[in-house]
C-alpha cells in the first residue's frame, strides 16, 4: 500500500519580515562596532593620560637638574675672577706669589654640570604610534622640537663640554681637584685620622699651590687659554641650558591643558 507523505506548506515572508530583519541585522553590527570603537578609544585615551603625566615628570626632573646647574653656576663669578687675576700677573702688575695667593682664596669653580633629558617617554610614544593620537598641533610641534631638535643639540653639546671641563679641571686646576674629595662626607673621617696638617683640607691646598709644578701651570699661558676656553664654552652652555628651560615651560603648560581636559 503506497503511503503518501503529508506536504509540508512553507510560509512565504513579507517583504516588511525582510526588513526588519536586515535592519536588526545592521543595528546589531554597528551597535558591535561602536561598541569596540569606543573600547579601543577608552584604552587609548587612558595610555594617552598615562604617558602625558609621565612627560610632565620627565620635565619637571630636567628642570630640577637646570636649576641646581644654575645654583652651581652662581660661582660663575670666580671663574671671571680668576681669569682676571692671571691677565694681571701676565700685565706684571701682580707677583707670582700675588696670584698664587689670590687663586689660593678664590673660591670654589663652577664644574663642567651636563644636563641628560630623558626622552624615553616620547620614544614610547613615537615607537607606539601614540604620537599620531596627539591632535593639539601645538603640542605635538612642541614635542618633537623638544625632544627631537634640543635633545640632539644638548646631546652634541654634552660631549663638547666635557672635553673641554675635563681638560681644563684635570690639567689645569690641580689645586682644586686635590681639595674636593676632602669636602666630601663619606672621606673626611678617612683623613681625619691623620694628626697633621695633611688632614687640614686649606693646609693641603696651599701645599699642592706651593709644589713647583703647580705654579708652573699657574703662570703658564697655557692656562690663561685654557681658563678663556673653558669660559666660552661654560656661559654658552648656560644659554643654552636658558633655552631649554622656556622650551620646557612651554610644553609644560601645554600637557597640564591636555591633562585637564580629561578629568
Amino acid at each position: 500500500m503506497e503511503i503518501h507523505q503529508p506536504h509540508h506548506t512553507t510560509h512565504k515572508k513579507k517583504w516588511s519580515e525582510y526588513v526588519l530583519e536586515s535592519f536588526m541585522l545592521f543595528f546589531a553590527v554597528t551597535l558591535g562596532f561602536f561598541t569596540e570603537n569606543y573600547r579601543e578609544h577608552s584604552i587609548i585615551e587612558n595610555r594617552m593620560q598615562e604617558n602625558y603625566r609621565s612627560l610632565i615628570v620627565d620635565l619637571n626632573h630636567d628642570i630640577s637638574k637646570i636649576d641646581s646647574i644654575f645654583i652651581d653656576g652662581e660661582k660663575g663669578t670666580n671663574l671671571i675672577a680668576l681669569s682676571h687675576f692671571l691677565y694681571q700677573h701676565k700685565k706684571q702688575i701682580i707677583a707670582e706669589d700675588q696670584l698664587v695667593d689670590s687663586l689660593y682664596n678664590l673660591g670654589k669653580i663652577p664644574d663642567y654640570n651636563t644636563l641628560f633629558i630623558n626622552n624615553a617617554t616620547f620614544k614610547n610614544m613615537q615607537s607606539s604610534g601614540l604620537l599620531s593620537y596627539v591632535t593639539n598641533k601645538d603640542l605635538k610641534t612642541n614635542l618633537s622640537y623638544y625632544y627631537e631638535v634640543i635633545f640632539k643639540r644638548m646631546d652634541d653639546n654634552n660631549k663638547l663640554f666635557d672635553d673641554v671641563g675635563y681638560n681644563y679641571f684635570n690639567n689645569y686646576l690641580v689645586f682644586q681637584i686635590s681639595t674636593n674629595s676632602r669636602n666630601n662626607l663619606s672621606t673626611k673621617s678617612v683623613y681625619n685620622k691623620y694628626e697633621n696638617d695633611f688632614k687640614d683640607i686649606k693646609s693641603y691646598r696651599r701645599f699642592v699651590m706651593d709644589l713647583k709644578s703647580t705654579r708652573e701651570i699657574l703662570i703658564s699661558e697655557d692656562f690663561i687659554i685654557s681658563t678663556n676656553t673653558y669660559i666660552a664654552r661654560y656661559y654658552f652652555y648656560q644659554t643654552l641650558l636658558n633655552i631649554v628651560k622656556e622650551n620646557n615651560k612651554a610644553l609644560l603648560q601645554l600637557l597640564e591643558k591636555e591633562i585637564e581636559k580629561f578629568d
